[in-house]
């Protein structure tokens, strides 16, 4: 769910809601996610080809869409699954790609090809489709943002206690105060 959440709000975007602006940026994101190491991700940062933070974002974009319904209780859309299938068959049949059993995974010189990276991506949203347990994924009423609810109840609300669980308690103390 990281991937679709690389924004800053989904139900209130601001002007500059973007979090992926430069390839330092997306390094910076696969370190924080753990799915790179400092060496991938710095590899990451290397990729000089002007298209691929606009691929990382159309991967975001595809993501969302396919795990937003389902946190909705809806069924998933089939264009943007069809996108990630697309990215990941271009470049499983280019060799960019190979698999660990089922699970993909890139030699470091990879990890400065921007197909092969995008791809990693759309493959492992891929994977979470299958995967994820649907019941428990939910999309914060606060921010938008998805997350797999892992809690004993299965009643978590938010993304984050510490963030928009935090935010709301406050809004609601407020409005009971003022009113």
């Amino acid at each position: 769910m990281d991937l679709s959440n690389a924004v800053f709000d989904r139900r209130a975007p601001a002007a500059d809601n973007e979090l992926f602006k430069s390839v330092w940026d997306v390094a910076n994101w696969f370190s924080a996610s753990g799915l790179a190491d400092d060496r991938q991700a710095q590899a990451v940062a290397e990729i000089a080809d002007g298209r691929f933070v606009e691929w990382v974002r159309e991967m975001r974009e595809a993501s969302f869409q396919v795990f937003e319904p389902i946190a909705a209780g809806k069924p998933s859309a089939v264009e943007p699954l069809g996108v990630l299938f697309s990215r990941t068959a271009s470049s499983l049949a280019a060799g960019s790609i190979e698999l660990d059993r089922t699970r993909p995974e890139l030699a470091l010189a990879r990890w400065r090809d921007p197909e092969a990276v995008t791809a990693l991506l759309a493959m492992l949203s891929i994977e979470a489709f299958f995967t994820l347990p649907r019941d428990r994924l939910h999309s914060c009423p606060r921010c938008g943002w998805l997350f797999l609810d892992t809690s004993r109840g299965g009643k978590r609300r938010w993304c984050s206690m510490r963030t928009c669980g935090n935010r709301e308690k406050v809004s609601r103390h407020r409005h009971h105060t003022d009113v």
